[in-house]
């Protein structure tokens, strides 16, 4: 059979091939390059995660001082929070004076009864 074909003719067919998986190249390209995009967007539109633990404050006077402790998805802990990492948490609880929230109960969470 390829016989029957000049070698300009072949050529010619390797390359209609050739452009061929060029195009589907491309189109691969665009697609993962727009999947990308979107997942980046989405990235950027999702909200900051909450934080693990919160150090509610009380004010008095012009002065704030520490209340209570809380989890991060405690619904008592007021409106003036800080947000706090497991060790401060631990840390405020047990030698810091600090209570913990009898609601959420923190200290259960954290280990310390």
């Amino acid at each position: 059979m390829s016989e029957n074909f000049s070698r300009l003719d072949r050529l010619r067919i390797v390359r209609e091939w050739q452009a061929y998986q060029l195009g589907r190249t491309d189109r691969t390209i665009a697609e993962l390059e727009e999947r990308e995009a979107a997942a980046t967007r989405t990235a950027r539109t999702l909200p900051p995660s909450a934080p693990e633990w919160k150090l509610s404050m009380l004010r008095t006077g012009s002065r704030s001082h520490a209340d209570a402790v809380h989890t991060g998805d405690c619904g008592m802990s007021g409106k003036r929070t800080q947000s706090m990492t497991r060790e401060q948490a631990l840390r405020a609880i047990t030698e810091g004076g600090v209570t913990a929230c009898p609601y959420c109960r923190p200290d259960r969470d954290l280990g310390v009864l």
